[in-house]
């Protein structure tokens, strides 16, 4: 039997509580509630990793920005990493973590669906880790030649249709993972 985290990536002020929030942002955010409800509800591990930058940057630690939205619920037990990349296992101690958990599965959500979500899905991927996105809870912003929309369905397609391991990324709904996962 397989042993799950949850990894909520970049949920921050910055990009859901700004004048022009993620795309879907208060959708993602209940979910992602659902999600590590059900999560703590089996004493899966829940993983929160926010993004930090220097004192002068946009996203400096204890910054207004770098803080996590009133709406997402983070308990006591959740655990904590503070990343500087867009890679979630980059210079940080999630693989540690997980490994010490015996954590052989992720379920992986959050902010950018193009870039922080998929960095950290494909170097879960790569190391080996069964990892599984939540299709309908990762977002991010419009871009100049795409939008918001097309971004996470590209990124859905791109998961389901390749592999950088062989070990390839699953993309499931939120109720599926709900039934599949911590049932």
């Amino acid at each position: 039997m397989s042993k799950v985290a949850v990894i909520v990536v970049d949920v921050q002020e910055m990009f859901f509580g700004a004048a022009k929030p993620a795309y879907r942002a208060n959708e993602v955010i209940g979910g992602i509630n659902r999600l590590t409800a059900a999560a703590r509800a089996t004493n899966a591990p829940v993983f929160i990793v926010q993004h930090e930058s220097d004192a002068s940057g946009p996203l400096a630690r204890g910054s207004d920005a770098w803080r996590l939205p009133a709406s997402l619920v983070c308990e006591p037990g959740d655990e904590v990493i503070h990343k500087t990349v867009g890679d979630s296992f980059q210079n940080t101690p999630l693989a540690e973590r997980l490994r010490a958990k015996d954590v052989d599965t992720v379920v992986i959500c959050g902010y950018a669906s193009e870039f922080c979500v998929n960095a950290t899905a494909r170097r879960a991927e790569r190391d080996g880790i069964a990892t599984i996105i939540a299709s309908d809870l990762h977002t991010t912003h419009d871009k100049p030649h795409l939008a918001a929309p097309g971004i996470v369905e590209h990124q859905n397609f791109v998961w389901s249709n390749s592999s950088m391991s062989g070990n390839g990324v699953k993309v499931r709904l939120l109720a599926d993972i709900l039934q599949m996962e911590f049932a």
